[in-house]
């Protein structure tokens, strides 16, 4: 029987969120002992659901890719992933601070009001490319440039960046890497996304208690301040203790907490600047005339995740306004609340409805942008970044597969591999 309290762990994951929930899993699945700590009381980082009027709502907007890094490292663990598709009949588009019908499904783009008839055979050619286009070469153009290459429309151009915003909640497209938001663009239309039931703890319990199964070890009540030694006699230093550890994965925060804990260099540099976002969470007691609008010519969207995810009381609804941010320019928090009540009142949201909001400014989506400058998804740092024998690191800004969740998912099953030595 394994000791559940061994005096030295072969590994130590620090962060619970869901790169470190998917690397503890991976490692008890070999037989490997495994604590996992992390100082914010529970697991979930920012994968948690929390209630509002009876309500669940995610830390800020969340969506599985379908097919993707997450979907596949969950499935493989056998955790259910079960929710609906985000609503697209009736979809509008917020251009010239008018609303405008999207027909459903980007091919269908087509047939808007947005685009003149010269406007809608460009967009609709390159769509029809976009399964066919190879994203490799285009891992060092950004995505402004990109886009620059094929079209000199305003229209076709704003329309185009605003479904890269979508699909990458990235608003900084002079910085991001074409290749990486192709392939994110290419997976959004081809398979969609999931809302899921019951909000993203769902997966962050199904995670926990599986790994709580097989002999994990939570530790919960103390921040990790540094990893000293050399494996395979690693020491985790906590705000309580140190933990005896052979190996490590340093899977919380972003690159500031893995270069503060390893004392590794040069990662800050090399993730790219991180992924904000403002959010307006609202719980209504019933749907509003529009249930998904996308910002066009302003970087804002509006979507009622509940339904057709199951999280509202029946017959009410859960919805969120997002204003993404660009890096370094925040904004002040009133200004970022008022775009969001506007894009709300315009989906016919009013004050009669609303049974309780929650407003998040400058949420961190993701702690990395892959940059063109360094080639993309390939660009950033590797799981062996901090250069330490034993010491991996995973996140959603670590490695060369995926962004947001996938990214996560992806560099932590990488950095369980290595650790087992599976090719």
């Amino acid at each position: 029987m394994k000791d559940p309290n061994p005096s030295t762990f072969d590994t130590a994951v620090i962060g619970a969120g869901l790169a470190g929930l998917v690397a503890a899993n991976r490692l008890a699945d070999a037989g490997r002992s495994v604590i996992v700590v992390d100082g914010l009381g529970a697991s979930g980082g920012r994968a948690r659901t929390s209630l509002l009027a009876d309500h669940l709502v995610n830390q800020g907007p969340h969506a599985l890719y379908v097919g993707g890094h997450a979907d596949r490292a969950l499935r493989r663990l056998g955790i259910p992933v079960e929710g609906g598709a985000p609503p697209t009949r009736g979809t509008r588009g917020l251009y010239d601070d008018r609303l405008h019908l999207l027909p459903a499904g980007p091919v269908s783009l087509l047939r808007t009001s947005l685009l003149s008839p010269v406007e809608k055979m460009t967009v609709g050619a390159l769509l029809a490319r976009l399964p066919r286009l190879d994203p490799v070469p285009l891992d060092d153009v950004t995505v402004d440039d990109w886009i620059d290459s094929v079209t000199r429309r305003e229209a076709v151009r704003n329309l185009l960046t605003a479904l890269f915003r979508l699909a990458t909640y990235v608003n900084c497209p002079e910085l991001l890497s074409a290749g990486a938001a192709l392939r994110q663009l290419s997976m959004a239309v081809d398979d969609g996304v999931l809302y899921l039931h019951g909000g993203w703890q769902t997966l962050v319990d199904g995670l926990t208690t599986r790994a709580e199964t097989a002999g994990v070890v939570f530790r919960y009540d103390g921040s990790v301040t540094g990893v000293l030694g050399e494996s395979p006699r690693l020491a985790i230093r906590t705000a309580t203790e140190d933990l005896s550890a052979r190996t490590t994965i340093v899977a919380a925060g972003g690159p500031e907490t893995a270069e503060r804990l390893t004392g590794a260099t040069g990662l800050v540099e090399a993730a790219g600047p991180p992924t904000r976002v403002a959010v307006l969470d609202l719980a209504l007691d019933h749907q509003p005339d529009h249930r998904f609008v996308l910002g066009i010519d302003h970087p804002v969207y509006f979507s009622v995740h509940g339904p057709p995810a199951r999280l509202a009381p029946d017959g009410q609804a859960t919805a969120s306004a997002v204003r993404y941010l660009h890096p370094g320019a925040d904004g002040p928090a009133d200004e970022n609340r008022s775009a969001l009540e506007d894009i709300a009142a315009a989906c016919g949201v009013q004050a009669s409805s609303l049974l309780a909001d929650r407003y998040l400014h400058a949420m961190t989506v993701a702690h990395g942008i892959p940059l063109a400058e360094r080639g993309g998804l390939a660009g950033r740092p590797g799981i062996d970044a901090a250069d330490r024998p034993g010491v991996l690191i995973a996140g959603d800004w670590v490695g060369p597969e995926g962004m947001l969740a996938d990214a996560a998912a992806a560099s932590a099953w990488a950095a369980a591999d290595v650790l087992l030595g599976t090719p």
